[in-house]
């Protein structure tokens, strides 16, 4: 009987010392915690990192890059010059941000929405000229992204659709 009881001690001592570390931890943003080799680890939600899940992901990524669109018509690339492009948080919803480049002609806003921590849709564009349709998707990290898809202009009385690609680095 004092062997139960021993057993039943251990297992309530032990579990009393995961509930005060766990506590202790003190995970954010919905994470849970458990213990991994006697140590509180935080379990982040979607889109929350960091040792607590206190940061957002997209924060991580927010700042300017440089890179040098690619757009590709009819099998002929033409490469548009180095442009910087300024990642920033849209709105309240954390998926969300936005990536914004002026170059001599026009300013062009991509709205985006993370899918994962590192890939993304393009969910709308607004161009200032007016005249100009992209959809897309890409991949990003604290130090690049990527993004590509299709482009459609008209103007000058007719419509002319290829591809793009982006690639800017911080």
């Amino acid at each position: 009987m004092s062997k139960i009881y021993l057993v039943l001690f251990l297992v309530f001592s032990i579990s009393l010392g995961s509930c005060k570390k766990c506590k202790e931890k003190d995970c954010q943003n919905g994470a849970s915690c458990s213990l991994l080799n006697n140590e509180a680890v935080c379990a982040c939600d979607e889109f929350y990192i960091g040792d607590r899940c206190d940061t957002e992901t997209r924060e991580t990524y927010v700042g300017v890059y440089n890179g040098t669109p690619v757009i590709t018509i009819g099998g002929v690339d033409f490469n548009g010059n180095n442009t910087e492009y300024v990642l920033e948080k849209n709105g309240g919803e954390i998926s969300k941000f936005k990536i914004s480049s002026t170059d001599t002609n026009n300013t062009t806003q991509y709205f985006c929405k993370l899918t994962s921590d590192t890939d993304f849709t393009i969910e709308n564009v607004d161009v200032s000229n007016g005249s100009t349709t992209i959809s897309g998707s890409g991949t990003i990290s604290t130090t690049n992204f990527r993004m590509s898809g299709s482009i459609t202009q008209t103007g000058n009385g007719g419509t002319v659709s290829g591809t793009f690609v982006i690639q800017g680095y911080k």
